[in-house]
């Protein structure tokens, strides 16, 4: 497994800490105490579908430590060498799976970030004792089974399992092993026609297609939410931004939403549910942000955020996002063909990168699966309606600039003649709440495919789309 460099790059530029991402002052792996720490906290991040172990910074300020701290390596490379930390992982794990080390830079320093993987299928559990100088008090115990857990006010940490842990640890087990199951049996349908695949899903489920009954409603919440952000700009003062187009989201809870008020417990439960997929995860919390105006405000009963940031040295940001304890969440990014500084970005408004919708769309409804089971909405009775809007696409032309060095190129061949016709695009989706992560791929090409029809009617192999959504919920 290869951790993306960009990515725990973004990660430790706008760190936060989740359930998916562990934050620790340095640590000296060679010392016990220093090397029980980082198995405690790997197997809990296992237990939890994978996630990231970010060293050398503070977690109350998330700020790095830098100059004459204690367990600072002047090696940071030789001290977290990951022959080193996978063998002290794999003799106390029950079982084996391959980490990665990567050294993003912040400040001038290089700083370990151990990346867990995902795919869990059966508890990992503590397979012997790591002794200490106390025989009552080992730094590890045999058997014992290590989560990344809430405390009462929605702050995580990594915990011995609980009663109440129990539940999400199994059905994260069970959702692997489903999407295993879901990977076969897509291998041998392959060639069925999709006539032939609708006929078997009804007898196997005895269900209809549902409708899409929610439409005008999402349509209401896009078109408040877009007032809601020019409102925003204004009230910011934010005038002549670059020319852009934009990936807006919607999404509405359908069923019963347990209550919660809009304060910081209802941030810290949606924050620490984000599995930060990405370094820039979506629905970023941005309370500690060290810029005022980049902190969420309370309005309507809700959280609303503005992000823009040109003047960053790798990351240009345009971002806007609605939070409500109902059950209503919205997203406006700008396109990443039209910002940034990198040399090969094309010019803007030109291009549109086929991997960007996918992996956004992909992000956006996962994280909505988790937000929705962390407010406690109960899966057989939940789904999640979604709205996706994407802007000013008119005279563009489809690419793979942005990943030029993945396959795409080979299995998608020239796309010179993929040039959008239409300006604008809206799809509808709606995801039931007991759909493992794991299987959200249809869910992507229901809603991303009629966004590539209108370039000259392009059509996205499924294939294609089912390996990138891996690879982002993978964290590969």
């Amino acid at each position: 497994m290869e951790a993306s460099s960009e990515r725990t790059q973004e990660l430790i530029q706008h760190l936060q800490e989740s359930l998916a991402v562990e934050i620790k002052a340095w640590i000296n792996p060679d010392h016990p105490d220093g090397k029980a720490k980082i198995i405690k906290t790997a197997l809990a991040m296992r237990n939890n579908n994978g996630g990231y172990i970010v060293i050398g910074f503070d977690d109350k300020t998330l700020e790095p430590i830098l100059d004459n701290a204690p367990n600072k390596p002047n090696n940071v490379r030789q001290m977290f060498n990951i022959d080193k930390i996978q063998g002290a992982i794999s003799k106390y794990s029950s079982e084996l799976f391959e980490i990665n080390i990567d050294f993003p830079q912040r400040d001038g320093q290089e700083f370990p970030v151990i990346v867990i993987p995902t795919g869990v299928k059966t508890p990992v559990v503590v397979k012997s004792s790591l002794p200490s100088d106390d025989p009552k008090k080992p730094f590890l115990c045999e058997d014992t089974v290590y989560v990344r857990s809430l405390y009462a006010n929605n702050t995580p940490s990594t915990t011995q399992a609980k009663s109440k842990d129990w539940s999400r640890l199994m059905e994260i087990c069970f959702d692997n092993r489903e999407a295993d199951i879901g990977r076969f049996i897509r291998r041998q349908l392959n060639g069925i026609s999709s006539d032939q695949v609708n006929i078997l899903a009804t007898a196997i489920t005895g269900s209809i297609k549902p409708e899409m009954s929610n439409k005008d409603l999402l349509r209401e919440y896009l078109q408040e939410s877009e007032q809601h952000y020019e409102q925003s700009l204004k009230k910011q003062n934010v005038h002549n931004l670059p020319e852009h187009g934009v990936s807006e989201v919607g999404l509405i809870l359908q069923g019963t939403v347990p209550p919660h008020g809009p304060n910081d417990e209802f941030l810290n439960l949606l924050n620490s549910s984000n599995p930060n997929y990405t370094g820039w995860p979506v629905w970023l919390d941005s309370r500690r942000s060290i810029h005022e105006k980049y902190k969420p405000y309370p309005t309507d009963g809700g959280w609303e955020a503005l992000f823009i940031d040109l003047q960053s040295d790798r990351f240009d940001n345009i971002e806007f996002m609605r939070l409500s304890p109902q059950g209503k969440f919205f997203l406006s990014r700008a396109y990443k063909d039209d910002k940034g500084k990198s040399d090969k970005r094309p010019q803007a408004l030109t291009e549109l990168d086929v991997g960007f919708p996918i992996k956004l769309t992909a992000e956006i409804i996962a994280v909505g699966i988790h937000f929705a089971k962390a407010l406690g909405c109960l899966p057989e009775e939940t789904s999640l309606a979604f709205a996706f809007k994407w802007t000013k696409l008119k005279d563009r032309k489809l690419s793979y600039w942005a990943h030029i060095e993945s396959d795409l190129w080979m299995r998608l061949g020239s796309l010179q003649d993929r040039k959008a016709y239409e300006d604008e695009c809206v799809t509808f989706v709606n995801v039931p709440l007991d759909t493992p992560i794991s299987n959200v791929s249809n869910y992507v090409q229901e809603a991303v495919q009629p966004l590539f029809e209108i370039f000259n009617g392009f059509t996205l192999g499924k294939d294609i789309i089912e390996d990138m959504t891996r690879s982002l919920i993978e964290r590969k």
